[in-house]
């Protein structure tokens, strides 16, 4: 073998191992959040989902050496991505998993590439090509016609199935804005997993506030 199909097979692996663990944690995290819907109200769940996440965040940043100190912009950049990612955006998929069925939730989500690319041209100037476009055409129609299904096949009221809807594309929108903003020069002067365990303890005391004044004590 030679260098050049060498440096091409460990590209690929480096590629398809993260895409597969990637694919396996989110594949399954559906499965957890609809078992956790209806033994407590959804806004305790993701408070401690993310306050016990927060702790072994820093563990692991911790362990592979990253300093939990942060300076102001950091803490900034934490209060960001707490809000978008692990607020807004996990409060709303909970909701939305009360109305509709998390495989549809899931496939909704399949489509964060769109608003992660459109948000990516808004705000660090990557501009999407054509092909893009077309194929995010695709999926979106591809998306409608399951919703459509989604409508003919369910004793759900109309109206939940909007609902739920609606909650899944905030959410969207709040994945989506962590993500674009975690690749900004803002974010990235920071260790990842040191901000990310920040942003998560963030989210989680923001969650908390939140699961306290719509559902009462724990």
């Amino acid at each position: 073998m030679n260098r050049a199909s060498q440096e091409t097979t460990r590209i690929d692996a480096s590629i398809i191992i993260p895409f597969i663990i990637f694919t396996g944690v989110w594949g399954s995290t559906w499965i957890v959040i609809r078992d956790q819907i209806g033994t407590v109200p959804p806004q305790w769940s993701v408070a401690y989902r993310f306050a016990i996440a927060a702790v072994a965040m820093a563990m692991v940043a911790k362990w592979k050496g990253q300093s939990l100190k942060m300076d102001r912009g950091g803490l900034i950049a934490a209060l960001v991505l707490g809000i978008s990612q692990f607020s807004v955006n996990f409060n709303s998929v909970y909701m939305a998993e009360r109305l509709i069925t998390s495989g549809v939730v899931a496939t909704v989500f399949a489509l964060l590439l769109i608003p992660n690319s459109l948000l990516a041209w808004a705000f660090l100037g990557q501009k999407p090509n054509a092909r893009f476009l077309w194929a995010g055409l695709v999926a979106v129609a591809g998306v409608a016609l399951l919703f459509i299904h989604e409508l003919r096949s369910t004793t759900l009221a109309g109206n939940d199935i909007a609902v739920g809807l609606g909650f899944t594309l905030l959410g969207l929108l709040g994945a989506s804005a962590a993500n674009v903003y975690q690749a900004g020069e803002r974010a990235k002067r920071y260790p990842l997993l040191a901000l990310l365990a920040w942003s998560m303890a963030i989210g989680a005391a923001i969650d908390i506030c939140l699961a306290f004044a719509v559902a009462g004590p724990p």
